[in-house]
């Protein structure tokens, strides 16, 4: 009998604040699967396998994922030994739509090496990622297996992403999507968005993390504004990233899971089951699946009134032929699902979404003096560009003393 793991790898393409790492536990409890979470990830390549060792050991990883019993990236760190001299630099976000629709041959080896470790267990190798969406057709192109493209209402992953922030001071959550979006935007699939909306292209060479530092640092300040429209233009870059980045993946991938419809629809949840048993041959447990709402209204703009203009736009490219030429160019195979398909599911979720955001009566209030808060609070001082010149220039020197710190645990 073919098994599970004849049929080539599978890759879950996400987002942050999604649901993804509650779905990579769902699979990872499937015995016939080795699970990687977040294998294509910039800060391997931060940290050594030390970090990684000692955060295995400790409990302070889980700090919003307690359904997890052990910590995510376990098995990477078994296999580290075997893979990790593969390990590109800065898979994250370099070619994350691949200019020419072929995946880097960096990455490609890299992963080939994590197929090679679960086979040779006698699993099939599962990938959970959250930086995948933009290169989900060269993935598929470059592996086969079978691909789902998971995605959450944008509007409350937004909350999640900007509660992070309100509540911990966390940023990154906030960035990505800038990075997603304009670090290589002269690719198709983000030619389409009006200039004025678009990200500034900045630089992330592989091997220059001083450069990746300055640039990050950039992106930062373009989030923690004081300008009266910076948070207007981080959520209309969030929902210009959801819908771009979603639909690569819906349109290359096998199945498209809603999160957010596995909580609410029984029918729905068993049918998501029912294809994973065929694919997998196991029952997936979504018995602790849980939904948090996290709507947030701002003084500063509308989000009805941005989610539609943008929602137009993107209709507008679909109509026009632009789109199914940027989707097109994602792979030398062809889509799964047409463009037309995709927008249409895709649409039809941020309708959901805002009906949602209209119709709840508890939404998280943000007023322009709050915002003016949060920006004094957590903007860095690497805002000011003759500061984050100089440490660019220092970043060399500082690196190596910041990674002896953390390898002795004086830093975690």
């Amino acid at each position: 009998m073919a098994t599970g793991r004849n049929k080539g790898p599978i890759f879950v393409h996400a987002s942050q604040r999604s649901g993804s790492t509650y779905f990579f536990n769902v699979l990872r409890r499937m015995d016939s699967l080795i699970c990687f979470d977040e294998a294509i990830n910039d800060y391997f390549g931060h940290y050594g396998k030390e970090h990684f060792v000692r955060r295995k050991s400790h409990r302070s990883w889980n700090w919003s994922h307690n359904f997890l019993d052990r910590y995510s990236q376990t098995e990477l760190v078994e296999a580290w030994d075997e893979v990790m001299n593969l390990y590109p630099p800065a898979p994250a976000f370099r070619d994350y739509v691949p200019a020419t629709g072929v995946l880097a041959g960096e990455l490609r080896r890299y992963l080939g090496a994590l197929i090679d470790y679960a086979a040779a267990r006698e699993k099939r190798a599962a990938f959970c990622e959250i930086y995948s969406r933009g290169r989900a057709a060269a993935l598929k192109d470059a592996f086969g297996g079978f691909h789902i493209a998971q995605y959450r209402d944008p509007l409350s992953q937004f909350g999640s992403a900007f509660r992070a922030l309100q509540e911990f001071g966390a940023w990154t959550f906030l960035i990505i999507p800038l990075q997603e979006l304009g670090l290589r935007n002269e690719n198709p699939l983000y030619s389409i968005v009006p200039r004025e909306w678009r990200v500034p292209a900045l630089p992330w060479p592989a091997n220059d993390r001083a450069q990746r530092w300055a640039s990050t640092e950039e992106y930062v300040a373009l989030i923690l504004s004081s300008d009266q429209h910076a948070l207007e233009r981080v959520f209309r870059w969030h929902l210009l990233s959801w819908i771009l980045n979603n639909l690569a993946a819906v349109a290359y991938s096998d199945f498209a899971l809603d999160i957010d419809k596995a909580y609410d629809d029984l029918d729905y949840r068993q049918s998501v089951r029912e294809v994973l048993r065929r694919e997998v041959e196991t029952n997936a447990d979504f018995s602790n699946l849980t939904k948090f709402s996290r709507y947030y209204r701002f003084e500063d703009f509308d989000i009805c009134s941005v989610t539609t203009e943008v929602v137009a736009v993107i209709k507008k490219t679909q109509e026009n032929g632009e789109l199914d030429a940027a989707v097109a160019s994602l792979a030398k195979g062809r889509p799964t699902l047409s463009s037309g398909e995709a927008v249409r599911l895709l649409c039809a979720k941020i309708d959901a979404a805002l009906a949602g955001w209209v119709s709840t009566d508890k939404p998280t209030r943000v007023t322009r003096a709050d915002w003016s808060e949060l920006v004094r609070k957590h903007r860095h001082i690497w805002a000011n560009p003759r500061l984050r010149t100089l440490m660019q220039k220092m970043y060399p020197l500082a690196l190596p003393m910041v990674q002896a710190a953390r390898n002795t645990g004086l830093m975690r």
